[in-house]
């Protein structure tokens, strides 16, 4: 009888960690050298040269494991340089994987949202109702859902509590520092190759940037660029998208790289920039014939992006944020989902 109860709980054991599905990887050509790496919804890309690899967002440090073993692997070169898009965690995270090589070059503003988190405002309204002793923090075990997961990533000094201060400054404590930062633009040259990396502007994230390979004619964008998907969010405006997708656009590129889902063409990337070009030209014409969002947003029906992922769910959002910006009525927006 004890034998057949240790069974059982050996059994009851085995059968959740069986059941957890491995992460869905790929790795797949572009053009020439040039490659698109998959981790789940998540991309990255990687340029492999004679002298080395330059690629671009690590995602997490168990892909960058994986990512790095596979580059060494199949090209027998280390990853010189990690140009990161921007700082968020679940592109970002896990470049430590490869400091032992690689030189990491991000957007100077990438500096300014790393540092320590200073001041001290307030739980947030969603961590205050977690807050089971009151002391204005929370300490690990208080914390739940996606703040359990990602406690250690917020909490910056390691102490077993997140603040107001860590929880305004992101789940951002594994990712690895730029060693180098630019301003404007920045060009990395490596075994023949060149990638330039082009500031984006305030859309979605201030520090994001895209890149471009030229001799590829490809370009990628983690976030701001999608190819017939409409953007999780418009923050802070829906006119610092308009802005970077005309920068994105003014590159000159056949192949459009993204962070999340489907790789398209230069069209598609266009397309997205005449999605918001729209929306925004068509929420300004219905204020000033005096409709109401909800008139608009039944009105303004954009047909010609329906069959976009998340028009169903995301146009009328997007119609009542464009709406409240012309209208002044639009709080400060965190930043833009994907």
């Amino acid at each position: 009888m004890k034998k057949l109860i240790l069974g059982v709980l050996a059994f009851l054991v085995a059968v959740p960690a069986a059941a957890q599905t491995p992460p869905m990887r790929s790795i797949v050509n572009i053009t020439g050298q040039l490659y698109r790496a998959q981790n789940n919804n998540h991309y990255t890309v990687f340029l492999v040269t004679p002298e080395g690899v330059i690629m671009s967002d690590p995602i997490n440090r168990d892909f960058g494991r994986y990512l790095k073993a596979e580059i060494a692997q199949r090209f027998k070169v280390p990853v010189r340089y990690v140009l990161y898009t921007h700082r968020d965690w679940d592109h970002a995270s896990g470049g430590v994987v490869f400091a032992d090589t690689a030189e990491f070059v991000g957007h100077e503003n990438m500096l300014v949202g790393l540092a320590a988190p200073r001041g001290n405002p307030p739980l947030t309204p969603d961590a205050a109702k977690l807050d089971a002793n009151k002391n204005g923090v929370l300490e690990r075990s208080e914390a739940s859902g996606g703040l359990a997961d990602q406690f250690a990533l917020y909490d910056y000094n390691r102490n077993n509590i997140v603040n107001g201060a860590e929880l305004a400054r992101g789940p951002i404590s594994d990712v690895y520092a730029p060693t180098i930062t630019y301003r404007d633009r920045h060009t990395v040259t490596l075994g023949g190759k060149t990638v330039t990396m082009t500031y984006l502007g305030t859309a979605h994230s201030d520090d994001s940037s895209v890149l471009h390979f030229p001799a590829e004619r490809a370009v990628f964008s983690a976030d701001i660029l999608q190819v017939r998907r409409l953007p999780g969010g418009l923050a802070p405006t829906t006119g610092s998208w308009i802005d970077a997708l005309r920068t994105i656009n003014a590159l000159d590129f056949d192949h459009a790289l993204t962070g999340h889902a489907l790789a398209g063409t230069k069209t598609d990337s266009l397309m997205l920039q005449q999605y918001l070009e729209d929306i925004s030209s068509g929420v300004a014409a219905g204020i000033g014939a005096g409709r109401s969002l909800a008139e608009i947003q039944k009105t303004l029906t954009l047909d010609a992006f329906k069959g976009f992922e998340r028009w169903d769910t995301n146009r009328e959002a997007h119609i009542a944020a464009v709406y409240a910006t012309i209208k002044g009525t639009r709080r400060d927006a965190a930043p833009g989902t994907r």
